[in-house]
This record gives C-alpha cells, structure tokens and sequence, in this order.
C-alpha cells in the first residue's frame, strides 16, 4: 500500500486548516448531536460523586462551546479544534480513571462491573483518539496517511473518526497501514497506548475474576473469611 506523508506537497490531501468548512450541515449536526449524547451518556452512567459530576458537566460543556465555535467562526490556528481536543482528552481520560478506582475497590463483582470495564476500554481509546487528532492538528507531518483515506482528513469530523479507528486499532495491537507514525510525538503515545492496552486487559480481567472467583467461594462456604 502507497503511503506518503500528510504534508506531502502537491496531490498531497488537505491540510488541517480547511477543517470543520468542509463538512456538510446535516453530517456536522448529526455527528456533534452523537459526541454529545456519548459525553451525557457516560456523565450519567459513570460519575456518582456530586464533585465527579460537576466536573464532568464542566468539562463536557467547554467542549462542546469549543466544538461550537469552532464550526461557526473558525480560527486560523484551529484554535478553538485544539481546545476541544484538549478538553475531550481530559474528560475521557477522566472517566477512565473513575471506572478503574470502582473496579478496584469492588468487593463483588456485579453486571454493571463487567460493562463499565469495556466501557473503560472503549473509553481510553477514545482518549488516545482525541490525543492523535490534536497532534495532526499542530503537527500533520507526524503522521503518514494511505492516499485511500488521504482526501478525507480535511473534514475535521472524519478526522476525529479515523483518529479513533486508528487509536482502537492501536490499542488492540492490530493496525491497517492506512495510518502510520512518522514523528516522536506519535511514537511515544502509539508505545503508551499500547502498553496502557495489554496491562488494562491482564490487570482489569484479573481483577474481575478474582473478584468472581471469591464471590463464588463464599457462596459455598459462607463461614469462611
């Protein structure tokens, strides 16, 4: 597969600065609606804390404000894109880190641990996902882009799709090619990602059999400590 630098010179796909004009209205509104039902989404189902919540709240509706602005009155620098990225980043990473504190202080496992480990999962993609969209978006020659999906990075909404396909892609260890590193940034948080997935799975997956495994021996030994 031919690959080339995403500050390639002539042929070469856009660059971040035409982003967030490209998208048509209806796909703009339709996939901003969806980012945000998934930020309420995980507000409600993993915050229970009166600070998590407010917190949270913050952090979702400063990104949402620079989503927002940056759709309507976009900034030369993809200011108000960068901002969004940061703040997202944070929230997910946020609510990574509150899933793995009530996993681990669980005594019993229940359904909803088992979901909010996948949950937890699917979330830290997200978060790298975000992280790799603000780095092409300050530095687009640390990534090489497959000409296949090239054209489509000026769109500021494939970009944060096809980011997350590339951090759930690393995050797995597998990978397509059609997105490479080719600066430091990306491979320090490509070996970060990657790392964070296999421990996330064998230290979560752990945690939740043990947890499993007593539940049922104190079944069939109640008297036992």
């Amino acid at each position: 597969m031919e690959v080339r630098g995403s500050a390639g010179g002539a042929g070469g796909h856009r660059t971040p600065g035409a982003a967030g004009r490209q998208s048509e209205p209806g796909c703009r509104d339709r996939l901003a609606a969806i980012t945000l039902l998934v930020f309420v989404v995980v507000l409600l189902a993993v915050f229970e804390t009166r600070w998590e919540q407010r917190t949270s709240l913050f952090l979702i509706g400063s990104a949402f404000l620079a989503s927002v602005l940056h759709q309507l009155a976009p900034h030369p620098l993809q200011l108000w894109a960068i901002v969004y990225h940061c703040l997202a980043a944070v929230f997910l990473g946020f609510a990574v880190v509150v899933i793995l504190q009530r996993i681990f202080r669980r005594r019993e496992i229940r359904i909803d641990d088992v979901v909010g480990a996948l949950c937890g999962y699917l979330l830290a993609g997200a978060l790298w996902g975000n992280l790799y969209a603000l780095v092409y978006l300050i530095q687009p020659e640390a990534f090489q882009i497959s000409d296949k999906i090239a054209g489509q990075l000026g769109n500021w909404h494939m970009q944060r799709f096809l980011f997350d396909y590339f951090s759930i892609m690393t995050l797995t260890t597998n990978g397509f090619g059609d997105i490479a590193p080719a600066g430091s940034p990306v491979y320090s948080l490509i070996w970060l990602e990657s790392v964070f997935g296999q421990f996330y799975i064998a230290v979560v997956v752990a945690q939740l059999v043990g947890l499993s495994l007593a539940h049922a021996i104190k079944q069939d030994h109640p008297d036992a400590k």
